[in-house]
Order: C-alpha cells, then sequence, then structure tokens
C-alpha cells in the first residue's frame, strides 16, 4: 500500500510537467516547417504544473490573391511519439486532440476539412475558429500523424495579407489541448498555448 501511496504522490508531482511534453512533433522530411513553441499545463490531484514544449507545421499558401478571390491554407502537422512512459509510470493513451486555428487574419471563413494522416481527424468551426479533433485513443510507445487542416478563405481588402497561425493566448484559452491516460493516475487534462505565436502562412491580397 505504501508503495502505491508513494507512486501516486510522485505521480501528482511530476506527470503534470511529463504529460505537458507528450505529444512531440518532428519535421516531415523533404518540407519545411514551422517551429512552434508552447507553453503548456497539466493538472493531476489538484496539482497543476507547467512545461514545455516544441512541435512543428507545415503551411502552404498562395503568395497571392485578387481581393474577393478563393484561397486555400494547408496546415500539414509532422509525425508524432506518444511515449510508453512518463515519470516511471506507464503512459496508456492519448485522446481527444484538439488543434484549434483562428480564421486566417484579413479574410472570411468559407469551409474547412481534414486529409491524410495515419490516425483519422475530424475539423469543425466554431466562433471563428477551426478546430481539429483527434478522438484517438493512441495507444502509449506508437507514432503517428495527424490530418493535414485545409482552410478555404475569401481574400480581404486590396493591401492587406491572409495569415494563418495557430489560436491561444493562455491556459484558459489554449491553441491545443489534449487527454493523457497513465497507470495509477487515470486521465490528465492538458492544455498548451504557442508562446510565441508564429506565422504559418502569408498571402498578399492586391
Amino acid at each position: 500500500m505504501r508503495s502505491i501511496h508513494s507512486a501516486l504522490l510522485r505521480a501528482g508531482v511530476l506527470m503534470p510537467v511529463a504529460v505537458a511534453t507528450v505529444f512531440c512533433l518532428a519535421t516531415p522530411a523533404n518540407a519545411t516547417a514551422t517551429t512552434v513553441n508552447w507553453s503548456c499545463q497539466g493538472t493531476v490531484f489538484g496539482i497543476s504544473q507547467t512545461s514545455s514544449m516544441t512541435t512543428s507545421v507545415t503551411g502552404t499558401a498562395p503568395s497571392s490573391a485578387a481581393s474577393g478571390g478563393a484561397v486555400a491554407i494547408t496546415l500539414t502537422p509532422g509525425s508524432s511519439s506518444v511515449p510508453s512512459s512518463a515519470s516511471g509510470l506507464t503512459v496508456n493513451n492519448i485522446s481527444n486532440l484538439k488543434m484549434t486555428f483562428p480564421t486566417p487574419a484579413n479574410s472570411t471563413l468559407v469551409s474547412a476539412s481534414a486529409s491524410g494522416g495515419t490516425v483519422s481527424g475530424t475539423v469543425s468551426t466554431s466562433g471563428g475558429n477551426v478546430v481539429l479533433t483527434v478522438p484517438g485513443p493512441i495507444s502509449g510507445g506508437t507514432s503517428f500523424t495527424p490530418p493535414a487542416v485545409t482552410i478555404n478563405v475569401t481574400a480581404g481588402a486590396s493591401g492587406t495579407s491572409i495569415t494563418s497561425k495557430y489560436a491561444g493566448t493562455s491556459y484558459t484559452s489554449p491553441g491545443m489541448t489534449m487527454t493523457t491516460n497513465v497507470a495509477l493516475v487515470g486521465n490528465v487534462a492538458t492544455s498548451c498555448y504557442p508562446n510565441p505565436s508564429p506565422t504559418l502562412t502569408t498571402t498578399t491580397v492586391s
């Protein structure tokens, strides 16, 4: 009983930090990716800990577009590995992974879709945001690639630039969230925001 209690106590202190770094993306081969630095917070047993991690995403968009014209922006996350353990405890899986993108600046959102990847995901739009959801669960010790997100917009006024980026400004207004299931601990919720938030694509409106 004492050993289990010690493991849980250790988990309560260490797991939020470990889980906050679970989701690690690698740069796709033969592609130029943008590095995104995230500030993350995990909470378990009422204890919150902060950490940081780095991911990559490849953005594709036309360099220019006419005002009122159609513009397609595709954001492709890199491949990811889920660790088999963290802080000495088994990571069973991750689930309910969400990545959020606001409607690109100086444009009007028309539609969004998900494609490709090695795991299934869906895209929804809410409050001016595009949200990619990968329900999972994705087992610990496995690798996967999230679907690419294509955001279709109408270009805004001439002389502006359409820019895309991740959403998120704080732990309570995140750009990425996930749930990690850990042995002896259960589900650990993690929220992350880009810090700073880089521009992923730029299209000049003429």
